[in-house]
């Protein structure tokens, strides 16, 4: 079973390091958008079988960020080798937290869609100083892509 809250570990850096990053509108239409930016970020970095999984992971983690979190949300990726460790960070104070869904309800699955396409996330405070901030990372690696 994943853990949410451990910390990832440290991942060597090399020729193959890459990061993009990105501050996103916080509306619905941008979900859509970081969609794209994901796919042809990858593309360009030639790790087509981590597509897919990233793909979803940033849509439920800026969906997120958008409905419970706070403005400025920002999305980096970050490339190591056939890695891929991705971050989206709001300023709201709601943290993450798993709930059940009926068969039924529209809403809650979210972080369990996460947790599929995912092979480890967490939650940690921001970076910038601000106290209510928080960052949700995950990794997919190429080698556990479904």
């Amino acid at each position: 079973m994943k853990n949410p809250n451990a910390v990832p570990p440290p991942i060597r850096a090399d020729s193959k390091t890459r990061e993009a990053n990105w501050d996103l509108p916080v509306h619905p239409e941008t979900v859509g958008k970081a969609r794209g930016l994901v796919r042809e970020t990858l593309t360009v970095w030639d790790v087509p079988s981590v597509v897919e999984n990233v793909t979803m992971v940033v849509s439920e983690l800026v969906s997120n960020a958008i409905l419970h979190g706070k403005a400025p949300v920002t999305l980096a990726l970050y490339q190591y080798g056939r890695i891929v460790r991705g971050e989206v960070t709001d300023h709201g104070t709601a943290w993450p937290t798993p709930t059940p869904a009926g068969p039924d309800e529209e809403h809650g699955r979210g972080l369990a869609i996460v947790t599929a396409y995912a092979d480890r996330w967490g939650v940690v405070p921001a970076q910038n100083g601000d106290p209510d901030g928080k960052t949700v990372w995950f990794v997919c690696a190429e080698w556990r892509s479904r």
